[in-house]
Formats: C-alpha cells, sequence, structure tokens
C-alpha cells in the first residue's frame, strides 16, 4: 500500500468517526448483507464512504489492495470495487456471500508471481470475525486467511483482477457504520418463549423487508435450529418485494400460500413478525393471507425478565436486597436461611417454589419451598448446577464434560454431552431463561472458549440432547463463571493473578469488556441502569455501571441467579 493511499484512508475514516460520533459496533438496530441490483432501497440511514478509484500505473499489489479497501463503498452494488475487476468478473463477483472482518493495517499484501502480463498476489488477513451471507456473525479462528488474486493487464496496459474469492474484507471501524444488527425472533419447542438469532445487514438495505423474507423464505441459524421451531409454514411466501410502513408505523405484509393455516399459528406468525420488526420502529403488524386480512393478534409469550433487586443469601436470611433489608421469597427464604450444609450456589425457579443447589463441599440438591431437600447423585464434584424453566436440574463435574446431565424434577438423569467430544473440561454452565440454550466456559484443545447449544426438547419441555458447541468468545484470561444477563447476551468474569475482566458477549455480535477485581467469584445478572452484578470473595457486592464497579452490600454470602418473575 503506498503511504498516499494509506495516509488518505486514514483521513476519510477520522472525519467520519468525527461526524458519526461513532463509538464501536452497534448491538441492537437493521440488519443485511450484500446489496444485490435488485434488492429495494427504501431510505438512507447509516454511514458511507468514498472508495478510491484504480489509477493509472497501479502495481498489481496497489489493485489488489485498492479493491479490498473499496469495500468501504457498498453504493450500487459495490461499483468502486468493481473497476478494480476484469470486465468478465466485475460481472460475476458476489460481495454478499461473505464479510471478514478485520483491521486494516493488519493486512499483508505481496506479489508472489509475475510474468509477463500476468501477476499473482496474496492477501494475509487477520480476520477478527466473519459475516456470512444471510448476516450470521460468527468469531474468526486464530490464525491468517490468505486470499489469492490473479491479475492481467487489459487493452490499455491496465492490471485488473481477473479471479477473486467472493465476499468483501472490510476494518471493524467501517463494519460498524455499515452494518448494523437486528434479531429475528423463533419460537422455543413448547411456543412459550421467543428466542432470538442475531443477523447483520447493510445500514442502507430496507432492514424490515429483509428481516420479513429472512423469517418467512429463510432458516434459524445451524446451531440454533435444534433448539426453536418457527410457525411459518413451507408453502407461505412474501407476495410481494417490500414491506411498506404507514405514518402509524403499521408494516403491511402480504403472504400468500396460506391455506390451512389457523388462528393459533396466525398468532404465532403475528409474534414472530412484530418481536423481530420491533427494532425498525414498526408498533404494529397488518397481516394480509392470500388476500384476506387477519385479525388474529400476536400470540403472547412468556418473559424472561428478573426482578431488578438482586436476589442473596446473607446471614440476615434469603431474599431480596433492597436498602440494605432482605424481603423474604416466601416458603423458600425459610428453607434456605437454616440450611444445614455450606451453600456455594443457588438458581430460583420464577415462582420462587424450586431452586437448585450447588455445595461448597461440590454436591448438588434440589429444593423447593414446601419440601425437604433432595441430594442430587451426580458421582463426584459438580460445577454450580443450573435449574430451567422446565425444572429440570443442570450439572456436570468439571473435569468430565461427558457428564453433562439434565435432572427431572423427580431427579431422573438424562445425559446431554453427546455431541461435546471436542470439551475437556467444563468450567461453568448455564442454561437461558427461554430454556432453548446453554452456555458454558469451556476448554478445547489448549484453548479456552465461551460457547453455546442449542437444547433439543420434547413440547413439555423435556429435554433430549444438547447439541454442537458454538464458540462465541476466546478467553485471554481464566474463566471463573457466567451468566445470561438477557436473552442474547452472556456475560463472563475472567482473571488471572494480576488483572480481572468483566465481558459482555452477546450472541453474534463483538463483545464489551471493561477490568474488575481480582476477587470476583460470581457474576450474576442485573438491573436497567447496571446490567451486571459481581460477587467478590470477601462477600462485597458490586454493580456494574458504565466501566466502574461500585460497591452496593457487604456480607452477601451467595448471589443467586434468577430465572425470571412471574406476572
Amino acid at each position: 500500500m503506498t503511504a498516499v493511499r494509506r495516509s488518505l484512508a486514514a483521513a476519510v475514516l477520522a472525519a467520519a468517526l468525527v461526524l458519526a460520533g461513532c463509538s464501536g459496533l452497534p448491538q441492537s438496530g437493521p440488519v443485511s448483507v450484500g446489496n444485490a441490483p435488485d434488492d429495494v432501497v427504501d431510505e438512507v440511514t447509516g454511514g458511507s464512504y468514498d472508495a478510491e478509484e484504480p489509477r493509472s500505473g497501479d502495481s498489481p499489489e496497489d489493485i489488489v489492495d485498492g479493491f479490498l479497501r473499496a469495500s468501504i463503498s457498498p453504493e450500487q452494488n459495490w461499483e468502486t470495487a468493481r473497476h478494480y475487476l476484469a470486465d468478465d468478473l466485475a460481472e460475476t463477483w458476489q460481495p454478499a456471500a461473505s464479510v471478514t472482518i478485520d483491521a486494516t493495517d493488519d493486512r499483508e499484501i505481496a506479489e508472489i508471481a509475475a510474468s509477463g502480463g500476468v501477476a499473482t498476489v496474496t492477501a494475509d488477513v487477520q480476520g477478527e470475525a466473519v459475516l456470512d451471507g444471510d448476516g450470521r456473525y460468527s468469531v474468526a479462528s486464530d490464525g491468517t486467511t490468505s486470499l489469492a488474486f490473479e491479475l492481467a493487464k487489459d487493452e490499455e496496459g491496465q492490471w485488473r483482477i481477473v479471479t477473486a474469492p467472493d465476499g468483501i474484507v472490510l476494518d471493524g471501524q467501517y463494519f460498524a457504520e455499515l452494518y448494523s444488527a437486528h434479531d429475528l425472533y423463533y419460537f422455543d419447542a413448547t411456543w412459550t418463549h421467543l428466542v432470538p438469532d442475531r443477523r447483520w445487514f447493510l445500514t442502507r438495505q430496507n432492514a424490515r423487508t429483509r428481516i420479513v423474507q429472512e423469517l418467512v423464505d429463510g432458516a434459524p441459524s445451524e446451531w440454533l435450529a435444534r433448539g426453536v421451531q418457527t410457525a411459518f409454514g413451507e408453502n407461505l411466501q412474501l407476495s410481494r418485494g417490500t414491506v411498506p410502513v404507514d405514518a402509524d408505523n403499521v408494516a403491511q405484509i402480504e403472504l400468500t400460500g396460506g391455506a390451512g393455516v389457523d388462528a393459533q399459528t396466525l398468532g404465532r406468525i403475528t409474534a414472530q413478525l412484530e418481536q423481530s420488526l420491533a427494532s425498525t420502529d414498526v408498533r404494529r403488524v397488518a397481516l394480509t393471507v392470500d388476500g384476506e386480512a387477519s385479525d388474529v393478534a400476536a400470540t403472547e409469550v412468556a418473559s424472561t425478565r428478573t426482578d431488578p433487586r438482586p436476589l442473596v443469601l446473607t446471614d440476615d436470611g434469603f431474599g431480596y436486597l433492597a436498602g440494605g433489608e432482605i424481603t423474604p421469597v416466601g416458603g423458600m427464604s425459610d428453607v434456605l436461611a437454616d440450611f444445614p450444609e455450606d451453600i456455594a450456589s443457588i438458581a430460583v425457579s420464577a415462582d420462587q417454589q424450586v431452586a437448585a443447589i450447588g455445595l461448597a463441599d461440590g454436591g448438588a440438591m434440589r429444593v423447593t419451598a414446601d419440601d425437604r431437600p433432595s441430594a442430587i447423585d451426580t458421582g463426584g464434584r459438580v460445577a454450580p448446577p443450573s435449574l430451567d424453566a422446565y425444572g429440570f436440574i443442570w450439572t456436570v463435574r468439571p473435569d468430565d464434560p461427558r457428564t453433562l446431565t439434565a435432572w427431572s424434577p423427580d431427579l431422573t438423569p438424562r445425559p446431554m454431552a453427546g455431541e461435546w467430544a471436542d470439551v475437556s473440561r467444563v468450567q461453568a454452565a448455564e442454561v437461558s431463561r427461554d430454556g432453548s440454550r446453554i452456555a458454558a466456559i469451556v476448554t478445547i484443545g489448549e484453548q479456552q472458549w465461551v460457547v453455546v447449544a442449542a437444547i433439543e426438547r420434547e413440547p413439555d419441555g423435556t429435554p433430549l440432547s444438547v447439541g454442537p458447541p458454538r464458540r462465541i468468545a476466546q478467553l485471554r484470561m481464566a474463566g471463573i463463571d457466567l451468566t445470561w444477563i438477557d436473552d442474547i447476551t452472556v456475560g463472563i468474569a475472567a482473571g488471572g493473578s494480576d488483572s480481572a475482566q468483566v465481558i459482555q458477549q452477546p450472541i453474534g455480535a463483538p463483545a464489551r469488556s471493561v477490568a474488575a477485581p481480582l476477587a470476583v467469584v460470581t457474576i450474576g445478572v442485573g438491573d436497567q441502569e447496571s446490567p451486571v452484578r459481581l460477587l467478590t470473595d470477601d462477600g462485597a457486592l458490586l454493580t456494574l455501571r458504565g466501566t466502574i464497579p461500585t460497591q452496593s452490600a457487604s456480607d452477601v454470602r451467595v448471589l443467586a441467579t434468577q430465572l425470571g418473575q412471574t406476572d
């Protein structure tokens, strides 16, 4: 890359960031990868940058470098980038196939062969993440991706690319401006909860239309598919290429192929559409199926909201902590306040009638508000047990992932680790509050990862299997604990001998991390102002507002996991 080209690109980026107030990758908003010629674009809502055209006399390395940099300009289906391509390739190159997200300064471009009017150039890219053609974001594995380009001189003696991989390579800071995220929603196995599946699309694209098209014609992400289902049947289609929205923010959606669709299904379809379109400011959906307007309201779904107060065990008892006072939790407080064993962890059901207890000696117990505790025969020390929305308690011995087990309310074991063969250790695991996924801190090879996996269930919620783990974050410090902050975000506490951090890791999006006290032992969900709470080994309860942990209580023995709250 020439010094002039580098300085120009830096100047463009700096100016754009000042104007846009860019502060990093957005965590919510619109979604779509690639602008096909027939895509509908109804408004320009995000940043865009001017890309340089190829210059006379550019070397093969300059042409490849310029081509990669031209990915910052998606106008007219990446018209500027196509100017670096020979005519035949310019017509067939598919920029929407993928997005490799990297740092421009880490690219290494070199000519490896040149003879007469033909040259071969490689671009070594340190990819941070990859976006596929349907907008699914995945963390890139460590290592370098080498992209090969062949070039030839055209009739005017200028180098042009004649072979190139489909897809684009985009600096992470530009990605933050050009792409934004939406969550597509699918039902869990019991038709009780809606489960998000995050996608990224060009901010300039008509996100509403793309979302509806993905719900109608697409499928959930492969790793998630086992744990969710959709109300959209195979025959349903979007009858026209756009989804207009009126002045009252009502989306007009017309479907065909709905013969035999009953009212219950229409309600579920409407629920999926309205929840998925909510981030585009759509307030309601007006649904028409085969020319007939539907008057069926969206199906009501269960909430996974938690009480904003911390649920704790102290020497004063068990309950919600506010203003230094403990508010008891029905019969559960009476049971846990006088518990005969030393408690290390607590997970409580939404109705507060069942709890999964982890003991200091590594044992696990099932506790109810009106019955004696029942020990779980785990065969050894287990990580803190997790309780799911259907009353199953999940345990695993850290040094033997094959012992991942879901225990029914009558403590019948159901082995679950059939597809976790590559995992050698599990530090912590927790089922999502909707019951469709499990998150865990695991060791794979020599590396520690945060993974998620789908939980396959019977229609009554009985777990059948757990899918293969999907890696969402590699940990550079030793993992300590994790929790579900919300339906899409996993909170992780990690640390070493001289530093610690709290990571907020959305599934399918970049993470945010801040420094944390070295003594953190538990991470828990917070409230709207402070989404994360931390418990230290000396009983200090901390809230995380922005980047600064602030102590809110002391002498807390256990910070409990909440599954939600009943309305």
